[in-house]
């Protein structure tokens, strides 16, 4: 990118929303994610959609890269700029678009932020469900490039199952629309759920029509403390076979329950946590919450608590979502990986978890938290990152995890936070050669020069001219 072209790309926004200083381009280059850093050549804040498109059109005409950010939550590396160019700020564009409480939906630019769409809509009586434990920060295009989940999934669903249409600018600086206003439309191919997910490989989004849904009369929240996995397990397991769909079902080892407690200045005692909430009418809530705790009790949890005001649950709630910086302040490096498994080989696979330690000739810690109703688990390895052994220990343990854990136990190797640069090396594990392949004809039937994310597992190439885990520091 030599100083003429800057300059072009500056002018498109304006000097005020670019850079290339140093302290800028450092923040680019870093997620959530640890132990990758990739540095953008500049940063652009656009404010329009009209800017995207003539950015990415100019890009597109001189070959660089492009990697769309929202706020850099991502424990993938989904939005790390691997082959420099654009770091594409979206943060800049966020306003609420319109809201229309007749029809529950509400249309928001893509650096609106979880919690404060949610504050918006509260005020009207109203919830956007998707809750990662990054709604403070996460934004609303991140959300759906990633198809974001949360604690509620289980009842409400993903960030696919409450987005209406889309905006979005191509690769090659053409701006579409894809989906519809109205709740049902099959008119051509389904070309919002392809973008859904799809981790900025394949359009940058620019406006989001979004569902949203009635704040639920009423809430109850419990937490159960069992002895071991296999009765916190078959707790959830029984409370969903009981034809009561809790708004939460969560998860958390004894590590990370002791962790996420203490953080939380609660005193609980150890074991493994379940944690349970009900939402809707308040007669209906009283009855499934009721019934809840029958079902756990019976499995003999050694500690339980049933919130008995909101602030009690949103303290419960709070200690769940508090597990990552929770276990962050036991070792000097945390990795979150993110996978799913049938529900009842929950038991088996956190067993098989446990055991990752064993041989790997370096101290690698493990603790599991998740969304247990749906299976999905964030096995977190512990360790220093600083420590060339370690790393490589890291390194496989990974390869135990996807290869002889998850693939074998019938899961996919990504429920929520997506492949990104994390898990590109077993996209064929999981769906073959043949569909991984179709799955980059697609990206070049977007983005013909691979410019927008490139270097990404689910649009490639791949393998990305990188040193994998550790990055290029």
């Amino acid at each position: 990118m030599n100083e003429r072209l800057i300059a072009e790309l500056e002018a498109i926004v304006g000097s005020e929303n670019a850079s290339t200083r140093a302290e800028d381009l450092l923040c680019g280059s870093y997620e959530a994610v640890p132990l990758m850093e990739y540095k953008p050549d500049l940063i652009l804040a656009p404010r329009t959609a009209e800017q995207v498109s003539r950015i990415l059109l100019l890009a597109n005409r001189h070959r660089i890269p492009v990697t769309p950010r929202g706020a850099g939550t991502s424990l993938a590396g989904n939005s790390l700029p691997v082959a420099g160019g654009i770091c594409l700020d979206m943060s800049s564009m966020k306003a609420v678009l319109g809201f229309d409480g007749a029809n529950q939906s509400i249309a928001v630019e893509p650096g609106v932020v979880c919690d404060t769409l949610n504050d918006y809509l509260a005020g009207r009586g109203f919830f956007f469900p998707p809750d990662p434990a990054s709604s403070p920060a996460a934004t609303i295009g991140g959300m759906v490039a990633n198809n974001s989940g949360g604690n509620r999934a289980l009842k409400y669903g993903v960030t696919r199952d409450h987005v209406l249409w889309l905006e979005a600018v191509l690769p090659t600086g053409e701006i579409i629309r894809t989906g519809s206003n109205t709740l049902k439309s099959v008119s051509g191919y389904d070309l919002t759920r392809l973008l859904i997910g799809s981790e900025g490989t394949l359009a940058v989004i620019t406006k989001v029509g979004l569902k949203v849904m009635p704040l639920p009369e009423a809430r109850a929240v419990s937490l159960y403390i069992f002895e071991g996995v296999e009765e916190a397990v078959r707790t959830a397991v029984e409370i969903k076979s009981s034809g009561i769909l809790p708004s939460m079902l969560e998860f958390m080892d004894e590590p990370s329950t002791r962790a996420s407690f203490e953080y939380a200045k609660m005193d609980c005692p150890e074991g493994c946590a379940v944690l349970v909430e009900c939402d809707g009418r308040s007669g209906a809530v009283e009855r499934e919450a009721e019934l809840i705790h029958r079902i756990a009790m019976g499995r003999r949890p050694k500690f339980f608590e049933r919130a008995s005001s909101p602030e009690e649950a949103e303290r419960l709630i709070s200690a769940r979502k508090a597990a990552l910086p929770a276990l962050s302040r036991i070792a000097p490096t945390i990795f979150m990986e993110d996978f799913t498994v049938p529900v009842a080989k929950i038991p088996e696979a956190c067993a098989r978890i446990a055991s990752i330690p064993d041989g790997l000739g370096a101290p690698i810690g493990i603790s599991t938290f998740g969304h247990i109703g749906e299976g999905n688990l964030h096995p977190n390895f512990l360790f220093d990152g600083r420590d060339p052994e370690q790393r490589r220990a890291f390194r496989k343990a990974l390869d135990i995890l996807y290869r002889d854990v998850v693939i074998p136990l019938g899961g996919s190797i990504t429920g929520e936070h997506g492949v990104g640069l994390s898990r590109g090396d077993y996209m064929e594990l999981e769906h073959g050669g043949k569909a991984v392949r179709l799955m980059r004809e697609l990206k070049r039937v977007f983005d013909p020069n691979m410019i927008l994310n490139p270097y990404k597992a689910k649009g490639g190439p791949w393998p990305p001219p990188l040193r994998g885990i550790g990055g290029a520091h």
